[in-house]
């Protein structure tokens, strides 16, 4: 075998199956197919297709049968012949909820080097202690309590050796190991209609949320610090990253619709909007990000990234940095088509699925 041709054999073996990342708003339908190749995600396809007014509504589908024909356009336009494994569908809503949760390990020998069963062994038990947790919490919530939910999703979001976050921990020495760990949840009639639609259009998979999907696939391209907002049709949803991990998300139902009827009222309801974003994070420990990243917001709504920076910069006291999102930003995914910045929340999902923020 000639060096060229191993190098070859080495790259189809960490080539992924073929996944799809789904992005279901109020208006869209949007399919982003990717596969994994070594630590980054290839997308080879996209496509997206209308959905009627009122067939999805704050992230719950209601019209079944009109988002399952939307999802097999874009799903027929994306995956190009082929078919996708497995799908993550990305929603967003009023009462999704992600719990960001630390689990802690005291090691028996602090001078030992770590060993991989020792990590095995620390996300299994933090994967328990998270799971109780988050269902505790759920349950606490007012929004949600006496609903029947489910967990749409877990992830290990980083691993760290006395206070320390590395790429691995194996064969590092210390002696507290922290598990952080992202569980997603939300009423089961949301996560329930999502599943049905796309098991209607031939599909199957699991649900995200799309403001975690899109600020993990940020984290993971190497923002540390940052705020992430997506304007949506009738919700806002946001994403907080600190320190290269998503430490809160949130979303509300004022979306670009419902502003934009109202011209002649844009600057005041900016200012309303803003310090709606300000208020859904009053739990958050901290100041909010003096980095804000946004997507989803036409020229003619420029006046809502200008409070918000006015509305944060008020908290902080001083000035903040508001942009728009690049496509260039996510430098975890690479794509042979066309990409928009509104494909990044499909695309954070593709990711997740693909397996490639495991590695």
């Amino acid at each position: 075998m000639t060096a060229a041709s191993s190098r070859d054999a080495r790259a189809v073996a960490t080539k992924g199956p073929l996944v799809a990342g789904v992005e279901l708003s109020a208006t869209v339908a949007r399919v982003i197919v990717a596969t994994r190749e070594n630590a980054r995600l290839r997308i080879t396809g996209r496509g997206e297709a209308g959905l009627a007014e009122g067939a999805v509504v704050g992230g719950l589908v209601v019209d079944r049968e009109s988002v399952a024909a939307a999802l097999t356009t874009a799903y027929g336009a994306a995956e190009r012949g082929q078919r996708s494994e497995r799908s993550i569908v990305a929603i967003d809503g009023d009462d999704v909820r992600t719990y960001h949760l630390s689990t802690s390990f005291e090691r028996e020998s602090s001078s030992a080097p770590v060993a991989p069963n020792e990590i095995s062994r620390a996300t299994r038990e933090a994967a328990t202690v998270t799971a109780k947790t988050a269902a505790a919490n759920a349950e606490d919530d007012p929004a949600l309590r006496g609903v029947p939910t489910a967990r749409l999703h877990e992830d290990v979001a980083s691993l760290s050796l006395d206070g320390r976050h590395l790429a691995t921990l194996v064969g590092q020495r210390g002696g507290l190991v922290e598990v952080w760990s992202d569980v997603s949840v939300a009423p089961l009639v949301l996560s329930g209609a999502a599943i049905g639609a796309l098991e209607t259009a031939r599909h199957r998979g699991a649900i995200v949320p799309g403001a975690y999907a899109l600020g993990r696939l940020l984290t993971e391209s190497g923002v540390l610090d940052a705020g992430v907002l997506r304007l949506g049709a009738d919700v806002t949803s946001l994403a907080v990253l600190r320190e290269g991990r998503v430490v809160a998300t949130r979303a509300f139902g004022l979306g670009r619709i419902a502003i934009a009827s109202r011209p002649d009222r844009l600057e005041a309801d900016a200012r309303v909007w803003a310090d709606c974003v300000i208020a859904s994070l009053h739990t958050l420990d901290g100041l909010p990000p003096a980095r804000w990243l946004f997507v989803g917001v036409p020229d003619s709504l420029s006046a809502l990234p200008r409070a918000l920076g006015e509305a944060v910069g008020g908290v902080r006291g001083g000035a903040v940095d508001v942009a728009p999102l690049s496509v260039g930003i996510a430098s975890r995914a690479y794509s042979d088509v066309t990409l928009r910045a509104d494909d990044l929340v499909a695309v954070g999902a593709a990711a997740i699925a693909s397996g490639i923020f495991a590695s």
